[in-house]
């Protein structure tokens, strides 16, 4: 991640999956530590003697520290005792895979930091929910609508404690409205407290966080080509922002859908449709590219021109499109597309000297930004739409992926549904190549519009994130299921695994897993299934009030559990064991929680410290034991075989691995 904060240093603009405040944290980390940017963080590069990478990882170890007193102070708040408190403070410290995190310029420690905060913040929130609306009682629930707002904003992963703490409000309100002593006035008061400080704070934080990330990149970078046509042309050294603005018949361009991950038009000579040899694949291609560039040329008489020997485009012009490489003409027909088998397939045919009638696109002008003369077609600034001159459809993007003889290219149809405003039929020219015409200066043309180009930066944030699939016929060691986590089942190495290479492994203190595991899976819906069997016999022993205290505290840290780790079961992008690590967060505190209540039950109150001492012992000792693993080991792996206390793990060997 440490490329990313060098990109905020010098401007660059950059693509990632991932929303911006972590790497926003990372590059101010670089930035106070004297980095000027020009190091980009190229794997297996060594460090220049400019980069203080000492301090950048450790200001990554302090954030991930964080949660170890937060975990101690939410515990505080739940009712924990001390020795309680302080075992789940301990278990979160001596785990070895929240450690090992913390040593690398990661995104994943300020995400842990972040959710520990906001489970921390409504903990608090709930201590005090018998002062409603005093300075302590605003000043906890906006503090956990800060948090929500920072965790979502550093990995989407966050949303899952966003769930959480919604799903409490919502029973607090439940609780609220049943409540008959509470007046109308009163309950209207808590409903807009809790949506100013727990949706519009946090909303409030993302967009922000978007804000900064689009002020400090203002230079053509990697990523832009995602982006809009009109944010590129405000965007330094931008191929978009250096060019005409005015487009004739005889131009060459390049066409963008207003469709998030589409990108631009693109056809050539090799990807044809296995059903008709002669027919080029013209589908979306993202970035730009030489096959890209069409030349548009006229299809209709001409009117008169604005100038001897240059026509402008107005609305209603008819035009061809011709490849400039392969100069066959963008078409449409009666072949049905791939994936939308009621609609009509474009493709790229013909030749230059016979254009068939399918060939002709009308131009529908939808609106111009610009403040120059509307009723004509700009680079960048105006959206059309093309209609079929003889069908009559609309030329289509579509998300729909064409298979490997298509490149993986998202598929461009013609479709009969011609009166739609879908974004998908909305286009623009990005690109103008003609000689004719002087460069704009596109600051006086084009206004950023940020709360646009958020939504469009998060949507192809979601484009990349659901590529990220994974090749059921090939194994990567890095990758794991969700089913597994728990129980510690297949551990992940952290880089190269010679004897001479400095080894991380991400496993955690097995013992602490394990009992989390087995606490959370087992035994605890087991004592909610007692405890309603009670209920319904009329047997219990509990009195109200502490069933009350035992479900305020388990909803919050068996609930975070369950939003945490559940969900991955129904992804389908790849998975990795850090992905469980928020869960075992909460998993842990539930740990240290029962054993507080099975000492209180079946112990005298004497026994507390000397049990919850012997228990921490324990697991600093495990700790330990896989400590080399946790702070890196330079020596054979085979020394530490002893420490493979599963089959499945692959500290030495790895058994799934095909050489």
């Amino acid at each position: 991640m440490g490329r990313f904060g060098a990109q905020y240093i010098n401007g660059t603009f950059y693509h990632d999956l991932h929303p911006v405040a972590g790497k926003l944290l990372i590059g101010l980390s670089e930035y106070v530590s004297g980095h000027n940017g020009s190091f980009t963080y190229t794997s297996g590069a060594e460090y220049p003697p400019h980069i203080n990478y000492v301090f950048q990882r450790a200001s990554m170890a302090v954030i991930g520290s964080l949660i170890v007193p937060f975990a101690y102070r939410t515990c505080r708040f739940l009712g924990f005792g001390r020795a309680a408190a302080t075992m789940g403070a301990s278990f979160v410290l001596l785990d070895n895979a929240l450690c090992v995190l913390s040593r690398f310029i990661l995104l994943d420690p300020i995400l842990f930091c972040f959710i520990a905060m906001a489970l921390m913040g409504y903990a608090g929130f709930a201590r005090h929910r018998h002062q409603a609306f005093s300075a302590v009682w605003w000043r906890w629930l906006a503090f956990t609508g800060l948090s929500l707002g920072l965790a979502i904003s550093t990995k989407w992963i966050g949303a899952f404690v966003v769930a959480l703490v919604g799903l409490c409000t919502i029973e607090e309100l439940a609780i609220l409205y049943s409540d008959r002593k509470t007046s109308v006035l009163t309950q209207i008061k808590h409903w807009i407290a809790r949506v100013v400080c727990l949706i519009c704070i946090p909303l409030l934080v993302y967009l922000i966080s978007f804000q900064i990330h689009f002020a400090l990149l203002r230079s053509r970078g990697t990523g832009d080509y995602k982006m809009p046509s009109q944010f590129q042309s405000l965007q330094r050294n931008n191929v978009v922002s250096r060019q005409p603005h005015d487009v004739a018949i005889g131009s060459q361009i390049t066409i963008r859908s207003h469709l998030p991950g589409f990108g631009l038009i693109y056809a050539n000579e090799t990807h044809r449709f296995p059903d008709n040899a002669d027919e080029l694949v013209a589908a979306g291609m993202p970035g730009k590219q030489a096959n890209n560039w069409w030349e548009i040329v006229s299809g209709a008489a001409k009117k008169g021109n604005d100038t001897p020997s240059v026509r402008f485009i107005a609305d209603g012009d008819i035009l061809l499109l011709r490849h400039v490489g392969t100069k066959r003409y963008l078409r449409t027909g009666n072949a049905k597309p791939h994936n939308q088998g009621w609609d009509r397939r474009v493709v790229a045919a013909g030749n230059t000297t016979a254009p068939s009638a399918w060939d002709f696109w009308r131009v529908h002008i939808v609106d111009d930004v610009s403040p120059r003369p509307s009723g004509r077609l700009y680079a960048v600034t105006t959206r059309i739409q093309l209609i079929n001159k003889i069908s009559g459809c609309l030329l289509t993007a579509t998300p729909a992926q064409l298979p490997k003889w298509g490149r993986d290219m998202s598929e461009l149809i013609c479709s009969q549904k011609n009166t739609s405003m879908a974004e998908g039929t909305l286009w623009n020219v990005e690109q103008v190549r003609d000689k004719r015409f002087k460069n704009a200066n596109y600051q006086k043309l084009v206004k950023r519009q940020w709360l646009r180009d958020t939504v469009w930066i998060n949507r192809e944030m979601a484009r990349s994130n659901n590529r990220l699939v994974p090749d059921p016929d090939r194994y990567k060691v890095i990758e794991s299921s969700a089913w597994s986590w728990p129980f510690l089942i297949y551990p992940m190495r952290m880089g190269a695994w010679k004897d001479d290479s400095i080894k991380y492994y991400e496993i955690g203190n097995p013992i602490l897993w394990w009992a989390s595991a087995i606490c959370c899976i087992f035994v605890y819906p087991a004592q909610i299934a007692y405890m309603l069997v009670c209920h319904r016999r009329k047997c219990s022993s509990w009195k109200p009030a502490e069933i009350r205290q035992f479900w305020d505290v388990t909803k919050l840290l068996w609930g975070g559990w369950f939003t945490h780790y559940v969900p991955f079961f129904f992804f389908g992008r790849v998975l990795y064991i850090h992905h469980v690590l928020p869960s075992l967060y909460f998993g842990l505190l539930l740990l240290a929680f029962e054993i507080q209540c099975a000492m209180r039950w079946y112990m005298p109150a004497r026994a507390e410290w000397p049990v919850a001492i012997v228990i921490i012992a324990i697991s600093g000792y495990v700790f330990y034991l896989f400590s080399p693993l946790t702070f890196g080991w330079d020596r054979p792996i085979k020394e530490l075989a002893h420490l493979q206390w599963l089959p499945t793990w692959n500290l030495v060997t790895d058994p799934h691995l095909v050489l």
